[in-house]
């Protein structure tokens, strides 16, 4: 629950509860989840059925499969934050998300055991792994596949509204003014929440999703970084970081960290400057030396 409550309550975590994938899909994971406690409990595999009645059934994997997900999704939120394993495959990442969950997985199925049926040794942990390790992390595979899958329908709809919004007006050649037309703005602005406003500093990646830091706030969109530098062109910015790019003007001071340079903002934000793009925001005359 420790766990739990630092990603709820803790601000400058990359990625907090609400904002992971993971726990927003909470709403949807939760009847597959029931649902399948429900269909181990009526079938009572592992020998199960033969000792246990239907209603210790229901509480036994009932408990186990609530604790088992819990862990999965906020070992998954977590690893979502985290370079470079947030690039990896989403069938790895959440393997090794079944594997890490397994461990205290294991320890819960034996104290559940025990209260509900009879008590067994905890020395049998290491030979009940294996066998808990295999399935949580099958389980987990498949719920990232199906965050994936909601993240991508999500995404083509964002880019299908987008795309569904009014163009600006092109000037006709032969309108007064025509040689020097004012520039439209970005297509990137059309995304920017009304409340933030137009002063842009910084844009951030968090697992799928992209926070847009502005002189009003932040707030998340659904968008790639790649996708969204694209759309903004190089002139108005750079990227100091794999996970951060800077408005022009954006710079407050830089700070030497033990670490890294970090970019201090307008706003007071802290941007870490990463070293394979430590030259080119020299260049830009961010950084001294």
């Amino acid at each position: 629950m420790e766990v739990l409550a630092f990603f709820a309550n803790c601000p400058n975590h990359q990625l907090t509860m609400r904002e992971s994938p993971y726990l927003r899909s909470f709403p949807y994971q939760a009847p597959w989840v029931i649902g399948l406690a429900v269909v181990m409990a009526v079938t009572g595999p592992f020998g199960t059925y033969a000792y246990m009645d239907l209603g210790v059934r229901l509480v036994y994997f009932g408990a186990i499969a609530v604790a088992s997900w819990l862990q999965v999704i906020v070992l998954a939120a977590w690893f979502g934050g985290i370079e470079p394993i947030n690039r990896w495959p989403v069938a790895v990442r959440m393997a090794l998300v079944g594997v890490l969950a397994a461990v205290p997985g294991t320890l819960e199925i034996i104290a559940v055991h025990s209260w509900l049926v009879r008590p067994i040794p905890w020395s049998i942990a290491p030979s009940l792994f294996p066998q808990n390790a295999f399935l949580t992390a099958a389980i987990s595979v498949v719920v990232g596949l199906f965050v994936e899958q909601r993240l991508h329908a999500a995404a083509d709809a964002e880019r299908a509204r987008v795309a569904a919004l009014p163009q600006p007006a092109t000037p006709r050649a032969d309108a007064p003014g025509a040689d020097a037309p004012a520039a439209a703005p970005p297509d990137f602005f059309r995304r920017v929440p009304p409340a933030l406003g137009r002063d842009l500093l910084a844009l951030e990646m968090e697992d799928h999703y992209l926070r847009i830091h502005t002189a009003l706030g932040s707030d998340l969109i659904l968008l790639r970084l790649r996708d969204a530098l694209g759309e903004l062109g190089p002139s108005r910015g750079r990227q100091v970081h794999r996970s951060w790019w800077v408005a022009e003007g954006a710079v407050a001071s830089a700070e030497r960290d033990p670490r890294r340079p970090i970019l201090v903002l307008r706003n007071g934000l802290r941007v870490p400057v990463s070293k394979s793009f430590r030259d080119q925001v020299k260049e830009a005359g961010w950084l001294d030396g």
